[in-house]
């Protein structure tokens, strides 16, 4: 890519569908191979495309070829300043000045790096240990044994709760 304002020959890479394309300015080019350039009319084809997607590199190629731009044009001298450029590029790629080379396009295809794991550790065989059964809790496991031994605990005088022990207290008391 070049610097506005310096008129720097290129190259200038162009995208259009499937295929890449080099513009040079004809000064700059050595010697051709003509199965490499593509037809003036193809790349003409493109430059509305170009003009919309890609400015930057077609002003820099008017640029280069000698023409000048005002870079304070507004939005409503726009259109005119692209027809300008547009048709100074057709010339110069009808007279030979820019010289279109379609190129091989830029492998893209890259993917992020794969962590490194570290390797896995082997399972460690697995003794199952042996454990006493559990008895199964219910909340009243046996009603007639529950039974007798709160009427022993009751015979014995053994209080059952506070509330009745305090209740058993205050009676005795007022008696």
């Amino acid at each position: 890519m070049s610097v506005p304002g310096i008129g720097f020959p290129g190259p200038w890479r162009l995208r259009a569908g499937a295929e890449e394309y080099e513009l040079r300015v004809a000064r700059a080019v050595t010697a051709l191979d003509e199965q490499a350039c593509v037809p003036a009319e193809h790349i003409a084809w493109q430059l509305d495309h170009w003009l919309t997607s890609a400015r930057r590199p077609l002003l820099e190629m008017y640029e280069a070829l000698g023409g000048i731009l005002p870079w304070n044009a507004s939005s409503l001298e726009r259109p005119r300043q692209d027809l300008r450029v547009r048709e100074r590029l057709v010339a110069a790629l009808e007279r030979g000045e820019l010289v279109a080379l379609r190129v091989k396009r830029r492998a893209a295809a890259w993917a992020w790096p794969e962590p490194a794991l570290p390797p896995p550790r082997p399972e460690p065989e697995v003794t199952p240990i042996a454990r006493a059964p559990v008895e199964v809790f219910t909340l009243f496991p046996d009603p007639a044994r529950q039974a007798e031994a709160l009427r022993q605990a009751a015979a014995a005088g053994v209080p059952f709760c506070e509330e009745c022990e305090k209740r058993k207290q205050q009676r005795a008391a007022a008696a």
